[in-house]
């Protein structure tokens, strides 16, 4: 892969770690308000746990793709970014600026997602 492409998607997976650690802050604050509500009824109570679970849910995809986005810098680093973990063959560019941090060829998540 061309430096410069290289470079433009590094970019690219750096602004996207920078925008998950935002989102994810936000949800930390917004579950810490919806859990001190003072006294509620049972039916509050009810609402404020589903919004709380439902604020931590979305966190913890936000953290797998933080994950992922991190590899994928880390990858950049070791020199082994653009390769896919399975066949260890190239992942295509197209591939890599619409999902920056893919860790499978095409053919090779397709096979994934059959399992």
């Amino acid at each position: 892969m061309q430096a410069s492409k290289l470079e433009k998607l590094k970019q690219v997976l750096m602004e996207k770690r920078r925008s998950l650690l935002s989102e994810v802050r936000e949800r930390k604050t917004a579950t810490m308000e919806a859990s001190s509500d003072g006294i509620q009824d049972i039916a509050d109570q009810a609402s404020t746990a589903y919004t709380k679970e439902f604020l931590l849910s979305i966190g913890d995809a936000e953290r797998r793709l933080l994950r992922q986005v991190d590899e994928a810098l880390e990858k950049i680093k070791g020199g082994s970014y653009g390769l896919c973990e399975k066949c260890g063959e190239e992942i295509h560019e197209r591939r890599l600026e619409a999902l920056p941090f893919a860790k499978y060829c095409i053919s090779c998540q397709e096979e994934e997602e059959r399992r």
